[in-house]
Parts: C-alpha cells; structure tokens; sequence
C-alpha cells in the first residue's frame, strides 16, 4: 500500500507543478507590446491651467474605478483651478471633481461623469521582488501614452529618499521617465497595476518612484467632490513648448542676452556664489545646475564657491508652505548688504527652477556692473536736516519704529515658539533694521504673544511693549498648521512693522 499512496502523491505532485507552470508560462509569456495594448485604455492624459485658459502643464492618470474615478499625482492639480481629463479613445472630458487627497503619498483622486470605464486589476506590491521587470505607461515629455520598461529595484520608506516625506512605502524603479510622467501607471508583467508615478531624483539616472496602488486605493471611495472650472479651453501643446509638470511654463529665450560692460575680471566684486534652500522642495544641487546653464553666468564668469569658503554672494531660496510661491534672497556677504530680493510662482522645482535662475542672474547682472567699491563702501549717512522725523517714542508707533528687539512667547500647544523665531530670523527686512531675536523678555522692545482659540484654525498676535504693557499691534492669519503659520505670521508682522518704519537707504 505505501508505494501506491507515493505514486500518487508524485502524481498529483506533478499534475500541480505542470499547472503552475503553465500558468506562468501564460503570463510571462506577454510582450511589452500586449502589456502597453492592455493598459493604454485604463491610462488618462490631463491638462491642467491656472484659469485663463491656457495649459500650464500636462500630467498623467489612472482609471480605477469604471464610474469614472481616477487616480494621479497631487501635485498635479493641487493650486489648478481648470483641469481637462482625455482617454485613449479620443474622448474629452472637461467637468472634472477632486474627491480626495492624500498630500503624505502626494496622490489625488479624480471624478468625471463617465461609466463603463476600462480598469485594470490591483496588484499586491509585496508580491513583486525587487528585480521584477515592470512597465510605466505616462505622457512623458507631452507624448500621449508613452511607455517605458526597467525593473522594480526596491520597495523603500519614503524617509530613506530626500524630500519625499515620511511614514510611507515607495517603489523604486528604472524605468526612464519624463516631465508629464506624474501620474502615470506603473505595472508588472501580467498588467496588474502596482503604483502611481509620484517624482523621481533627478541627481541619479532613471531613480524613480511610485506610491504602491494597494497603499492609496481608498482614495477612490471618497464621497463628494470639489468641481474644478471647465476645462474646455485648454488645448494640448505643441512639441517645441511640450508642457508638464516640471517643465517650465516659459520657454528660455533663443539668444543670449547682449554682453554686459562688466569691469575688467580684477575689477570685478562678485566672483563666487553659494546656494542655500530652505525648503525641501528645491534641492540646492537643482538651482546651482540651473544657474550653470543660464548664459549669464557664463558672462559674468562667476563660479561656485568650494566647500569651506566664503562666497561673495549667498542665494537664500524658500518655499512657505502650503504655497506656491518661491522667494529668494541675494546677500553681499563680505558686508551683509542685501542685493536683492523677490518671489516667482511656481508648481515644483522643474517649473521654479529656470525662472528662478533667470531672475537670480539678472539680480547678479546689475549688481556686478555696479562701480568699484559701490559693494565695498560703508552706507551713507544723510545730513542731519535730511532726516526724517521720528515719532514719540511712547507711541505704538515709535516702539515699533525704534525697536531693535524681539520676543516671541507661544502660548498654544500647536505652534512651539522657536517656529516663529525661525520664521522671522531669515526676513531680509530684520537683517536690515538690525532687529534682533532674543531669549529675555524683559531685555526686549517688543514683545509678540501668539495664541490660537480653541476649534479654530485661527492663529492670533499680539505685539506688545514690555515695559509698559502697550498693545502696539495685533491681528492673525489663518493656517492649517504651526510651520505654516509661522510663515504667514512673519509676514504680517514684518509688514506691521514696515508700515511705519521704512527700509533703511540702500548702502
């Protein structure tokens, strides 16, 4: 009896093996060109525009549910006002909702009224092993429905890449892609869908990302809906100024501007730069490459300054957030004179990037044509008579206009004090009245009380005379949390005090 109860064991051992292997041999037996014919119907091209109907860029998306909800990258659509939505089909839809986002994995959730959509099954990530080959159908480059192919080359934290946020699984692979790529649908070799393309390091070569499918699915649940503008008026764009997420809305001028009559090189005050970003979302090493390749910085023949040294010149650049704004600061650092300062929009470094180079070297421009020692010289000092009168100093007014002092006290649990403190010790304008920071209340000139009222997201300020308990000033901006108040708060309370207190003479 045993020999017949091994054989048949053997034998259903076998049948077992043969039909496992026949199944793999059907789904590994799939060309790239079945998989991309496969996914094609299920992936959406979506223009996007800031509301005067011309397209700011173009991004990539996933049909996930056949009523037609659709997954894509946040930052996409996040500040857009109109946004149109087109399949493979040739079908355009120009009403489209945003039913939900989630800002950590930087994916969102899209309606348009359709039904009978064409949706791909869900993959497991955990099932795929690193080194699986895996397939990417996008717009990359404006490029409808391009796909690309390289391999599943890990599944990391997203705290382990820089500037992707934390708490979160990501897919790393090497499939290339392109600006327009946001969004687009990452598969394996059965065309299941495993991920949303969310960014990529640029440092590296094809170090992309995507945030597992199974990890954002529930998006698509969401109830309600927040309807876009019509998108009817945005047009795809030609090939020679391709729009995308990521690439500038301007393209860069066909010349180079007109040479400059810059004193001669042993002349010259501004020979070296140094970038510094206070944000996550630029990366230094990403503006230093987009000054390199503005024709002005071959002009002015400036380069950057080497680990350890002093530059002339240091580039402060800074996204607050929740914003789409990006300032940027140009400090003479031999006599910590501001050059310049100023702000551009923006969707992400790629879009930010150029136009902040070009505006940064124009700055650089008229300062370095200035005469000898214009930089050098100590700032002028008006005649007695040519001063403007000042105010009483016992009037909120003249506090504020003589202050050379601040403290920052927070009294709500949701914003600690130093946030603040930071917020206002990189204001140029600080630097400039030679305000500073400080740790004693009773030292300061002014005294700031920051509170927030129960239920609210309100963040209310209070300016202060310590001495004698004036109220100098109060007000309050309205922010979702404590680092983006602290931003808000600094700019109203350096505006507070610029209303009467003007910006010395420029040196």
């Amino acid at each position: 009896m045993q020999p017949k109860k091994v054989v048949v064991r053997a034998v259903v051992f076998a049948a077992s093996v043969c039909s496992l292997m026949a199944q793999g041999g059907t789904s590994s037996a799939n060309s790239g060109e079945q998989i991309v014919e496969r996914v094609s119907p299920s992936a959406v091209l979506i223009l996007v525009g800031r509301g005067d109907g011309q397209t700011a860029a173009i991004g990539s998306g996933l049909i996930v549910r056949a009523d037609g909800v659709i997954l894509t990258a946040n930052h996409v659509v996040k500040g857009m006002r109109e946004v149109q939505i087109r399949l493979k089909n040739g079908e355009v839809y120009d009403q489209v909702e945003l039913i939900a986002s989630d800002e950590r994995r930087d994916t969102a959730a899209l309606r348009i009224p359709a039904v009978g959509l064409p949706v791909l099954p869900i993959g497991s990530s955990a099932n795929v092993p690193a080194g699986a080959p895996v397939f990417v159908v996008s717009n990359g480059a404006a490029l409808p429905w391009t796909a690309s192919s390289g391999i599943l080359s890990a599944i990391r934290m997203a705290d382990e890449v820089p500037g992707a946020g934390s708490g979160y699984r990501l897919l790393q692979i090497t499939a290339p892609l392109a600006p327009g790529s946001s969004g687009g649908v990452l598969v394996d070799m059965q065309a299941q869908a495993l991920g949303i393309i969310t960014g990529s390091i640029s440092a590296g070569q094809n170090v992309n990302f995507a945030v597992p499918l199974d990890s954002v699915a529930g998006l698509a649940a969401a109830s309600g809906g927040t309807p876009f503008s019509s998108g009817s008026r945005l047009q795809m764009p030609n090939a020679t100024v391709a729009l995308a997420p990521g690439t500038p809305a301007r393209s860069a001028p066909s010349t180079p501007p007109p040479d400059l009559n810059l004193p001669s090189p042993n002349q010259r005050q501004i020979r070296t730069i140094s970038v510094l970003s206070k944000t996550i979302h630029i990366r230094r090493e990403r503006l230093q490459e987009d000054l390199r390749k503005t024709a002005l910085f071959r002009q002015l023949g400036v380069r950057f300054a080497d680990y350890g040294e002093t530059a002339d010149v240091e580039i402060t650049v800074d996204r607050p957030f929740l914003t789409f704004e990006w300032t940027y600061t140009l400090v003479y650092q031999p006599t910590g004179l501001t050059l310049a300062a100023g702000a551009i929009e923006g969707v992400d470094e790629f879009d930010a990037g150029p136009n902040l180079a070009a505006e940064i070297m124009e700055q650089l421009a008229s300062a370095a044509v200035l005469p000898p020692g214009t930089l050098t010289s100590s700032r002028a000092t008006p005649p007695r008579d040519a001063e403007p009168a000042r105010r009483s100093p016992a009037t909120p007014a003249g506090v504020l206009e003589a202050a050379s002092t601040i403290y920052v006290e927070s009294h709500t649990i949701w914003m600690k004090g130093n946030l603040l403190q930071d917020a206002l010790y990189v204001r140029p304008e600080l630097r400039e009245w030679g305000i500073r920071v400080v740790e004693d209340r009773n030292s300061a000139d002014i005294y700031i009380d920051i509170t927030r009222p129960f239920l609210t997201y309100d963040w209310v300020y209070k300016m202060i005379n310590p001495r004698t308990g004036a109220l100098l000033a109060t007000g309050k901006v309205t922010a979702i949390d404590g680092p983006a108040a602290a931003q808000r708060l600094a700019i109203e309370i350096v505006g507070r005090i610029r209303s009467v207190r003007p910006m010395p003479a420029p040196r």
